[in-house]
């Protein structure tokens, strides 16, 4: 390369900014209401008898409250808690085994969630088997993406 071409470089290709296109916040329901996820915790409740955890977690992403308030948030938090804390600790690699890479992103960032909540303290030595399990099953990548995740419940 010549003193000459130093010129012709495109710098900004390198910046960040640049690069990264902003996402769109997942469809999820800033609108709901407390009533809202007491309802779906009872769907969840549902599928959980049936031993559904696989089609609970997706239900539970789909119904994500993105964007709602703290009062939503908690009562939503509460049902995706029940789902982890009614599965056996046998049966808990055979989920997560079952389970896509996409819907473990988002069971990581449930597990961190939940992690930082008053009433699921008690059973935050649960919470860490099922990260484990889900960092032996796809390692940490999960995890990485949950830290630098922009969209927290």
């Amino acid at each position: 390369m010549s003193l000459e071409d130093w010129r012709r470089i495109y710098i900004d290709q390198y910046d960040a900014d640049t690069q990264y296109v902003a996402d769109e916040l997942p469809e999820g329901n800033s609108t709901a209401t407390v009533s809202d996820m007491q309802a779906l915790s009872t769907k969840l409740r549902g599928l959980i008898q049936r031993m559904d955890i696989g089609e609970a977690f997706k239900t539970s992403i789909e119904f994500a409250p993105y964007g709602a308030g703290e009062d939503v948030c908690d009562a939503f938090l509460r049902g995706v808690f029940e789902i982890f804390t009614n599965v056996k600790m046998n049966d808990i690699p055979n989920i997560v085994t079952s389970l896509d890479l996409d819907v473990l992103d988002v069971v990581v960032k449930y597990i961190y969630t939940l992690m930082g909540k008053e009433f699921a303290l008690k059973q935050s030595g649960l919470l860490l088997v099922w990260l484990d399990r889900i960092v032996d099953k796809v390692g940490e990548g999960p995890i990485i993406r949950y830290l630098s995740d922009p969209y927290k419940l």
